[in-house]
């Protein structure tokens, strides 16, 4: 069984895959018992037994009908429950390998009898509408067993949730494991999918490679580009970064970004920011929001953080920012800005940081999953994007790109002030990557902390210490 994977599909793209299997000559049923043996090999790992498995009328149902048999034959106590006739022939097919060896096929009622794993093998990723009738109380009932601590496995993916966008559609299996086959499938690895999924297995069932072209690429360190310092390097050489926000009363907002800018490589900070009476962090150097200064500093710096604890009244000098040719990593207030005055697309270069809250508003609540979010973004207003949230989408160069790391810990004020400060940092000093390279920093450093703290959460000073 392969765990690794680096390309990530759209369900489209998985039907694409599969019909050219076909059309090679792989057999469907082949598929769907390799399929079954990784899920059987899985269970038995787990030292599982007296299972119950839930069968849908698909394929998904065909691959419970095939794991149950197997099972069986490795005298696991194992019991079906039919919540539809098949209508696969691959289905029937596996249903008639589960009666020839004499297991007994029950319908579901409601109220069967009870295991200690459960299997769902309902509903697959290709459902577009919310579980109705026999399959919305059979999902209630696992989510139910789930909530008393017993173990509930999906088969390739948590019925219920769509595979392409991650969204639930009402109901949907709150898995502890879920084991996904042939292609990794897009939505599991972002948004509200990641609390459904639980430990996500991969198995590629034996076919190394596809034609089709991946819809994303999962983020990994050799995907990034941290620029390059000679030996003889000085802090001219890093670079300059401006951070335009942390006004009176947000302070932190600019501190944060700032540090985070010099812990990613770059030589400076200004800060510019209307405070008087906050001691300063010694590395940041203060300058007041006055034109003159600001034109001044886009002619000698590299990047501008724009936003962070900005706050109200300075839509003049964003403009004058926004117009100008410093390349911009535009977070928080500076967002707030673009969605109020839509400017036209920026000609300069360009990493915008939302929250899903934000990218809603800038989407103005047009009801979008994040994949057609993020691109509807790039296309509408220019530059790269990084849709934060578990399973942050990060659309840079063209490409997307999704981080696996999902770290609740992370949902803390400051959070998104340091990233934008990463992506600076790494873009003064000449990365070629700095949305995506950020986002990895982002993930190491919030990895370190978190191993290092005793209390079971982060501030958001935590990842720069």
């Amino acid at each position: 069984m392969r765990g690794y994977f680096k390309a990530v599909y759209s369900t489209d793209s998985i039907k694409k895959i599969e019909s050219e299997l076909a059309n090679n000559g792989v057999q469907s049923f082949l598929l769907m018992m390799r399929a079954a043996h990784a899920a059987c090999e899985l269970l038995l790992s787990r030292s599982a037994n007296d299972i119950i498995v839930f069968c849908g009328k698909g394929n998904n149902g065909g691959d419970g009908y095939g794991l149950a048999a197997l099972l069986f034959m490795a005298n696991c106590k194992v019991k079906v429950l039919q919540v539809e006739i098949p209508f696969t022939n691959e289905a029937k097919l596996a249903r008639t390998l589960c009666t020839d060896l004499g297991i007994k096929i029950e319908e579901w009622d409601a109220k069967p009898k009870k295991g200690i794993w459960y299997v769902d093998a309902l509903l697959g990723s290709g459902i577009s509408r919310p579980p109705e009738g026999k399959y919305k109380t059979a999902i209630n009932f696992l989510n139910s067993e789930k909530s008393k601590g017993k173990n509930v496995l999906s088969l390739d993916i948590p019925s219920g949730l769509n595979g392409t966008t991650g969204q639930g559609y009402g109901v949907a299996v709150q898995a502890s494991e879920t084991i996904t086959f042939l292609a990794m499938k897009q939505g599991l690895l972002t948004g509200a999918a990641v609390d459904c999924v639980g430990q996500l297995t991969f198995t590629d069932l034996g076919v190394a490679a596809y034609s089709k072209t991946a819809d994303a690429q999962i983020l990994e360190k050799n995907d990034c580009d941290f620029g390059i310092l000679k030996p003889s390097a000085h802090k001219g050489d890093r670079g300059n970064v401006i951070v335009f926000g942390g006004m009176e009363g947000m302070e932190g907002a600019g501190m944060l970004a700032g540090l985070a800018s010099l812990k990613a490589g770059a030589g400076k900070v200004f800060w510019i920011t209307n405070t008087q009476s906050l001691q300063r962090p010694p590395e940041l150097i203060t300058v007041k929001p006055e034109k003159n200064i600001v034109l001044n500093l886009i002619r000698n710096c590299r990047v501008c953080v724009l936003g962070p604890g900005l706050g109200a009244g300075f839509d003049s000098l964003i403009k004058t920012v926004w117009n100008s040719n410093i390349p911009i990593v535009l977070d928080a207030d500076g967002i707030r800005w673009l969605a109020r005055e839509l400017p036209r697309k920026r000609e300069g270069k360009l990493v915008v940081t939302p929250h899903p809250g934000e990218a809603t508003d800038l989407v103005k609540g047009k009801e979008l999953d994040r994949f057609k979010t993020i691109l509807l973004l790039r296309e509408h207003f220019g530059g790269d994007w990084i849709l934060k949230g578990a399973g942050t989408l990060i659309s840079e160069s063209k490409t997307l790109w999704i981080n696996k790391l999902n770290m609740p810990q992370l949902g803390t004020a400051g959070s998104g002030d340091v990233l934008a400060g990463f992506v600076a940092g790494v873009w003064s000093r000449g990365s070629k990557t700095p949305a995506r390279t950020g986002v990895w920093l982002h993930s190491c450093f919030a990895k370190d902390a978190f191993e290092k703290k005793t209390s079971p959460f982060l501030t958001a000073s935590d990842l720069l210490n």
